[in-house]
C-alpha cells in the first residue's frame, strides 16, 4: 500500500471507531474537525507525520483567515494598521503579524515576499496583488488575502478605499483587469 492509502485508512478508522466519544464531523474542513472531543488531541497526536503536517498547515491558514474575518466592515484609512482603520497593505500586515509573519507596509513590497504562484494553483492564505487605480501602470498598488479553496472561484478579503474591509471575487471586471500576480508565503505553509 502506498502512504496515501495508509493515511486514508487511518482517517476512516478514526471516523468509524466506536471507542471515541463526542461528535464526528461528516464533512470536515480539517483534521482537527474530524473528531470534536477532548480525546481528539490524543488521537491526532498518534496520526502519522504527513497527516499531522497537513492538519497544522490547514489549521494555521484557517486561523489566519478567521482572524482576517474579524475585521470585516472596518473602515479604510490611508496608512492604517489597526483600531482606526486599515489601508490594504496595513490590513494584510496586521493579519499576518498576528501569526508571526512580518510583511512590508506597502503592497508593492508585499509582492516581493514569498514566491509567485499561477492562478490555477492559488489557494487560501496566498496574497493576491493588483495594479493601483492608474490603468496604464503595471505597478502593484493593492493587495488582499485569498480565502477560497484551490480550484474554486478566487475570493479574497481586503481593505478597499470605498468600503473598508470586505470580500470580493477575482472574476469581477474591476479586479480581473487589474490582477498582477499571487504570491505564497512559505512560512505559512510549513
Amino acid at each position: 500500500m502506498n502512504k496515501l492509502s495508509i493515511h486514508t485508512l487511518i482517517v476512516i478508522c478514526l471516523l468509524t471507531c466506536k471507542q471515541l466519544t463526542g461528535q464526528v464531523a461528516l464533512f470536515p474542513d480539517s483534521i482537527e474537525e474530524l473528531i470534536d472531543t477532548t480525546e481528539s488531541v490524543h488521537a491526532i497526536s498518534e496520526l502519522p507525520d504527513a497527516i499531522k503536517l497537513t492538519a497544522s498547515k490547514s489549521g494555521r491558514i484557517d486561523s489566519l483567515i478567521n482572524y482576517a474575518y474579524t475585521f470585516l466592515g472596518d473602515r479604510y484609512r490611508r496608512g492604517g494598521t489597526g483600531v482606526k482603520g486599515f489601508d490594504c497593505s496595513g490590513f494584510t500586515l496586521t493579519v499576518f503579524k498576528k501569526f508571526g509573519i512580518k510583511l512590508p507596509h506597502t503592497s508593492a513590497g508585499q509582492g516581493l515576499v514569498g514566491y509567485e504562484v499561477n492562478l490555477k494553483n492559488i489557494m487560501k492564505g496566498d496574497l493576491i496583488l493588483f495594479r493601483g487605480r492608474n490603468r496604464r501602470s503595471r505597478r502593484i498598488g493593492h493587495v488582499g488575502i485569498v480565502i477560497s479553496e484551490k480550484g474554486q472561484p478566487v475570493r479574497f478579503i481586503h481593505s478597499s478605499t470605498s468600503e473598508g474591509v470586505r470580500i470580493d471575487r477575482l472574476d469581477y471586471d474591476y479586479y480581473k483587469k487589474r490582477y498582477v500576480k499571487s504570491v505564497r508565503l512559505p512560512y505559512l505553509h510549513r
